[in-house]
């Protein structure tokens, strides 16, 4: 089913109901519907065709969830773009990904590399509103999103129409969200995270979803209290402005039931401090851009979290396999190895299949099976490699070590950065710290730790280096630390890494 007959069935159920808004409009869900409708008959009328890619250049708000529908419901393929991209990113993925026009929210023009451009307010206004939805088959492909590109050139993901509805499926039934619960989607919809964990499973649910253009704390903060927010998706960088933010206590946030976070870890006390700043619970999840972004979560129920896990798999939408990220053979409950997963959340595939078959890997099922002779053939399966060194505990819950990539060996041993990170988090007042990798002439790679902390207080070399060596292997202690006023970020809000191994390396 095309994932945008969504929209037309709350329309039907209820239409007075609000479906999207942002600070300067919105919309019920049957205004919503009319909106696709005639953002998918300009396309037509512009002869976009079926599976062609139409990029979409916009900040959050209605208008965007508007085009992102109407793309679909012509049955061509909606590619949100980054809008933090540098022209050249923006004509890389233009051209990468073959997009045959670009929508904007206003009457102007950004470097289309060949691709058509035009405006929201004129599809809205010159398309005709009869246009029949396309219909698409589960393993359609629905949406193409681009990773950040900070560790190289933005790879192109797409996601079916099937990974759409078991993603959204999965978050409606473990969050437990009624029609009564209201979103509000602070990350952006160029990305992963406020795409695909609130904006589409809310239409699905047929649910209240508030947008914001641009992530600020007191904005939020205005948000939550003025539309009785029951849940927001943040990332770390995100919780932690809130908990700096001085007058945070001055807003009724009473109505949030439910803090997600993910996209990097959150350190523990920092759970804690958001816990007791909002009254409610905040719980961690795991999932990548590849996985829709369903894969684990903490659940609000008794038992269903643990303190420092990314939570259970979503056993439902998909498998997760551990292995040794060197042999390729998966290793025994307790112990470290990459991250694995496959299943209905899944991406089929990259735009360029170089990367497709780098990323994806054939495995032994569990099992053989019979092949037409009678003998037992051997069955393979097929997993994407995550990237990530976790580790699952006797009760099912998973941890995340660390990237593969940020990892980094010194002299004495392999160096997992999280791990550090969490033992100068629990120094007072340590607001912020990344670990990286620096250059030595004499000892090569070395432990450096870069500190922010909080405003207005100071934290001493000696704590943070006599914290760590209580808790930490020799060859884990920061050889250097470095205090800092500010994180950089990437386009995403996470922690930019390669900026900081570029600024003290």
């Amino acid at each position: 089913m095309n994932f945008a007959n969504h929209v037309d069935i709350a329309a039907r159920n209820t239409p007075e109901a609000t479906a999207v808004a942002d600070r300067t409009r919105s919309r019920t869900f049957e205004g919503l519907a009319e909106d696709a409708d005639r953002i998918a008959g300009g396309l037509d009328a512009l002869d976009v065709g079926v599976d062609d890619h139409v990029a979409i250049h916009m900040p959050n708000g209605v208008p965007f969830v508007a085009t992102y529908l109407g793309v679909m419901k012509r049955g061509a393929i909606p590619l949100p773009v980054n809008t933090r991209f540098t022209d050249e990113q923006i004509r890389y993925v233009l051209r990468d990904s073959g997009a045959s026009a670009v929508v904007t929210e206003g009457r102007i023009d950004i470097d289309a590399a060949g691709a058509r451009t035009v405006a929201y307010l004129d599809l809205l206004e010159d398309g005709d509103p009869t246009c029949d939805v396309e219909p698409r088959r589960s393993d359609a492909l629905a949406e193409l999103l681009y990773t950040s590109g900070t560790t190289g050139a933005p790879k192109g993901v797409y996601h079916t129409h099937g990974n759409l509805a078991a993603n959204a499926r999965g978050f409606i039934r473990y969050k437990e969200w009624t029609r009564n619960a209201v979103a509000l989607t602070a990350c952006q919809c160029f990305h992963v995270t406020g795409l695909n964990v609130t904006t589409t499973p809310f239409l699905a649910l047929g649910a209240e979803n508030h947008l914001l253009a641009e992530w600020d704390a007191e904005t939020a903060l205005t948000e939550i209290e003025r539309h009785e927010i029951t849940y927001t998706f943040l990332i770390p960088t995100m919780v932690m402005d809130l908990l700096e933010y001085d007058a945070v206590e001055d807003y009724d946030v009473s109505s949030l039931e439910m803090i997600g976070v993910g996209g990097s870890p959150m350190p523990k006390r920092r759970i804690r401090e958001i816990e007791e700043t909002f009254g409610c619970r905040l719980l961690e999840g795991y999932g990548m851009t590849e996985t829709t972004p369903l894969a684990t979560f903490n659940r609000p129920v008794p038992g269903g979290s643990k303190p420092g896990s990314i939570g259970r798999p979503a056993t439902e939408v998909v498998d997760i396999r551990i292995e040794d990220p060197a042999t390729g053979e998966p290793v025994e409950r307790g112990e470290r190895g990459e991250l694995l997963w496959r299943g209905d959340t899944v991406t089929p595939r990259y735009n360029n299949p170089k990367i497709t078959d780098e990323k994806f890997v054939e495995r032994a099922a569990p099992q053989g099976q019979r092949g037409e002779s009678g003998e037992t053939a051997e069955a393979s399966e097929r997993w994407l490699k995550s990237g990530d060194i976790g580790w699952m505990d006797d009760d099912g819950f998973l941890f995340v070590v660390d990237r593969l990539e940020d990892m980094f060996t010194t002299g004495c041993g392999d160096i997992y950065p999280r791990e550090i990170e969490e033992v100068i988090y629990e120094v007072d007042p340590v607001e912020k710290v990344a670990i990286i990798d620096t250059r030595d002439e004499v000892r090569g790679a070395t432990v450096t730790a870069i500190v922010k902390p909080r405003r207005g207080e100071s934290v001493s070399e000696a704590d943070i280096r006599g914290a760590c060596e209580d808790e930490l292997e020799s060859h884990e202690v920061p050889d250097r630390i470095e205090f800092v006023e500010t994180f950089p970020r990437t386009a995403t809000g996470k922690l930019d890494r390669i900026t900081l191994r570029d600024r003290f390396g």
